[in-house]
């Protein structure tokens, strides 16, 4: 059966938005590892991926970090 039009695009934006919520927040700190923030600063216009700042919180904040999360959906 013939994968229908922009079915990989849907299935690829849904996961986007939902991977660009679940990512916003902050990491539980353990021993040895400080507590981390998370936030989503841009969502690529192409809608492959999301760009995230990371900075320390605890015990002193550090100068944020910009990475690229790329997402790719493939049909089965």
């Amino acid at each position: 059966m013939a994968e229908p039009e922009g079915m990989t695009g849907d299935v690829q934006a849904f996961a986007l938005d939902v991977l660009t919520d679940w990512i916003d927040g902050y990491t539980t700190p353990t021993e040895g590892r400080p507590q981390l923030r998370f936030r989503p600063v841009a969502l690529a216009e192409d809608g492959r991926s999301v760009d995230v700042r990371v900075e320390t919180c605890d015990p002193f904040p550090s100068d944020p970090r910009d990475f690229r999360i790329w997402l790719e959906v493939e049909a089965l």
